[in-house]
């Protein structure tokens, strides 16, 4: 090697040596420490969205895969309405930052406790976040609990992942980890109609039953989304189903049939809160859970205790997510057990259930109105039992005695029990 080319070499290394230190201490300017960005986090939190927020721990690294972690996180809302978050990682590409656009290659949650009453604080803001060019891929969260306005407590897990053209889901999978029955949705993205809508492929696994259909997805011109599908359930058991998002069940067997669903929003979120489905149910094996209705009618409501069987069970039922929670719908109820049919309806809103309907006993000897309103754990049962002497309904029921009453004594009572307002059931 030459003496010129020595020199050529040292100067060569001395600048990538300069080159490399200087780029360091750029970055190390530009980089804050641990403690000024969980400051930084607390504040564009609280200047995007309104609230504040307190972060316990935050951390970056450059090397490798680059990743910046929020630990220990919670928003200062009312006690029962704080949003908390274990951890948090975002994991961004590096050379869109150089653009001042931020592409988050994949997105963790992980210990985050969401209760649905903070929600409403940041209703319009995250998508109304100004000057943020923000490109999110995947999302993964994990041991996420979500508390709905019943206040009953539900975890979940799952991952979505987003097409960057439009920002719309991909693929999406949810999962209840705890529950003793599989309990999962899968949703992929399967093309679209003619008309330009994305088409969705929806296939549900829940209390040993499944449900699969199609939806799809059709935005307007001003953005405005709707969202429209049906799915086919089949073989879905009733109690483990509600089990499964810890709910108590009044019914069990298995569950077929047709459901729609309908929902219509500007955001994903108003899409969910609009969400509305009508199932039409047959149940096989159909029995009910806390009521032995032989007994209640032999003894006139002083003894039910037990379970009955169900010869059939079918109805419709229709949901409708609400500013207070879901409300559940049922009409066009139809039962038999023996010597026993029954119709009616009843509605499920704010863990409160109002109900109506009429027992019919004998084969249609004796009509019986009835009602059940209150505490959706705990009802208040009614039936009118005042407008039947107990001697002849004791022999009604009895196979083979059809003669008794000539007619229906039912007939006799035109309306149900009245039920109290709520007022007086405390």
């Amino acid at each position: 090697m030459t003496p010129a080319t020595r020199r050529r070499a040292f100067a060569a290394v001395a600048l990538l040596a300069l080159l490399v230190v200087g780029a360091s201490v750029a970055i190390q300017l530009a980089v804050p420490s641990n403690e000024e960005l969980a400051r930084r986090v607390e504040r564009e939190f609280e200047a995007r969205l309104g609230q504040r927020l307190v972060v316990g721990e935050a951390r970056w690294r450059l090397r490798g895969t680059p990743v910046i972690e929020v630990l220990d996180a919670h928003t200062e809302q009312p006690r029962d309405e704080a949003i908390r978050m274990r951890r948090l990682a975002i994991y961004p590409e590096p050379m869109p930052l150089l653009r001042k656009r931020l592409v988050i290659d994949r997105l963790e949650i992980e210990g985050a406790e969401v209760p649905r009453q903070a929600l409403a604080a940041y209703r319009g803001k995250l998508q109304n976040a100004d000057g943020a060019s923000v490109v999110l891929r995947t999302l993964v969260f994990r041991d996420l609990t979500y508390t709905a306005s019943s206040g009953v407590p539900v975890n979940y897990e799952g991952e979505i992942e987003f097409s960057e053209g439009d920002r719309l889901p991909r693929r999406a999978q949810l999962r209840r980890p705890d529950a003793k029955t599989p309990a999962t949705l899968h949703a992929t993205h399967d093309g679209r109609t003619s008309e330009g809508a994305d088409i969705y492929r929806l296939e549900l696994q829940a209390g040993g039953g499944t449900a699969h259909g199609r939806a799809r997805l059709t935005t307007s011109g001003s953005g405005r989304m709707t969202l429209a599908g049906e799915l086919a359930p089949r073989g879905v058991e009733i109690q483990a189903l509600l089990e499964s998002f810890n709910r108590r069940a009044f019914i069990s067997g298995r569950a077929s049939g047709d459901t729609t669903l309908r929902a219509e929003g500007d955001t994903v979120g108003e899409l969910f809160r609009s969400l509305r489905t009508r199932s039409t149910l047959q149940v096989a094996g159909a029995r009910l859970l806390r009521i032995d209705l032989d007994k209640a009618v032999k003894s006139l409501g002083e003894d039910r205790a037990g379970q009955t069987p169900l010869d059939s069970l079918s109805g419709v039922m229709v949901t409708q997510n609400t500013a207070q929670g879901l409300k559940t719908t049922f009409t066009e109820v139809q039962a038999v057990a023996g010597a026993y049919s029954a119709t009616g309806k009843a509605t499920l809103y704010r863990r409160e259930i109002e109900a109506q309907g009429t027992l019919v006993v004998g084969g249609g000897v004796v009509d019986v109105p009835f009602a059940a309103h209150g505490p959706t754990r705990e009802p208040t049962f009614e039936m009118a039992w005042g407008s039947i002497a107990g001697a002849v309904i004791g022999t009604a029921v009895l196979p083979g005695i059809g003669t008794l009453l000539g007619g229906k004594i039912g007939g006799a009572v035109s309306e149900p029990p009245r039920i109290p307002p709520a007022r007086q059931r405390r």
